[in-house]
């Protein structure tokens, strides 16, 4: 499919399938559908699940270096929980992750067009939003430029990372800056992976507590095939999205969410972040308070503490997160 020369957000929907996946698949009782949409010239999918007649709408945003398809169980959880009529699910595959296209453009406004985009073509009124890491921060951002659409707003581990040694010293930040310039903008190599079997062991080895079944079933969606080789199906330098981001530029956003809000946190996220970020004497734990501190900046938010969850909730208590989330729903989708 040819994208357009518009410069402006352009956004074109087809629904045969342009990949090796099938276009329709199933999940227990409720069927899918990849919808294909251009969005500033990139192509992404758009999982579509539930009933198109359904009166509430919700989208939801994974985050960096996963797959929508990570989210299912949840979203399964919450159609159960739901009826057979309840809800419309539309599940955005990022620009540069899964049968989304790659881009050379991962900056957050680029991310926060592209769920306009889907919005604009695919949603009539307003939709609840889900994001989770990287989705969480699209999702409040989105939330607080368009207000207007947004009917209930859901963000899980969406309000790191912890604050860091660094914050607030101008030449220690400069030097963090120009770190993440150095190692974040590099081109996908498109490393050569031995197998799925492999790739099941790393999924297992950095989430202990995802059950293995599941990371068995989503490994093919985290991995592309090419040429006889098999490669991750994410785009490194889609990590280039945070450079330069401030925790005073994510509260500004964080105080203009008129939307009510559900916040979860996993209390062993300190695993991710101590290694994601690497850095030396930093434990990856919120100080004591953080958290709740970023959650009251919300307007009308509830904090909830997954005890038994790191940063990847959804790996880790996927039905206990559909269920709260159906219950949010229930009470406050507008």
């Amino acid at each position: 499919m040819a994208p357009s020369h518009d410069t402006h957000s352009t956004l074109q929907v087809e629904r045969p399938a342009e990949s090796g996946y099938p276009n329709h698949l199933k999940l227990g009782d409720w069927h899918i559908q990849n919808l294909q949409v251009v969005s500033l010239g990139t192509r992404l999918n758009v999982i579509e699940l539930g009933s198109a007649q359904a009166p509430r709408t919700v989208l939801f945003v994974h985050g960096l270096r996963d797959s929508a398809h990570a989210l299912l169980p949840t979203v399964q959880t919450l159609l159960d929980a739901g009826g057979a009529d309840a809800y419309r699910i539309l599940l955005l595959e990022l620009r540069g992750h899964g049968q989304s296209q790659r881009s050379q453009a991962y900056g957050m406004p680029n991310f926060i067009l592209d769920a306009y985009n889907v919005q604009q073509q695919l949603i009539d009124g307003k939709f609840a939003l889900f994001g989770h890491s990287l989705g969480g921060h699209i999702a409040a951002k989105y939330a607080a430029l368009f207000a207007e659409q947004i009917s209930a707003l859901m963000l899980i581990e969406g309000l790191g990372p912890p604050t860091r040694a660094h914050e607030g010293d101008a030449s220690k930040e400069l030097a963090a800056y120009r770190h993440m310039l150095l190692t974040r903008f590099r081109l996908s190599s498109d490393r050569t992976l031995p197998s799925l079997d492999e790739v099941v062991d790393k999924l297992l080895k950095n989430n202990p507590r995802l059950d293995p079944a599941a990371a068995r079933a989503l490994a093919p969606h985290l991995t592309r095939e090419q040429d006889g080789k098999l490669s991750w199906a994410f785009d490194s330098l889609a990590s280039s999205v945070f450079v330069g981001t401030s925790a005073a530029e994510n509260e500004k956003f964080w105080r203009h969410v008129e939307a009510p809000t559900l916040i979860v946190s996993g209390s062993l996220s300190y695993e991710y972040w101590g290694s994601e970020l690497a850095e030396a004497g930093f434990s990856g734990k919120f100080a004591e308070g953080e958290m709740e501190a970023r959650a009251a900046m919300f307007k009308h938010a509830q904090h909830h503490w997954f005890a038994n969850s790191g940063h990847m909730v959804h790996y880790d208590e996927p039905e206990r997160l559909g269920q709260l989330i159906a219950d949010f729903l229930e009470n406050n989708y507008e």
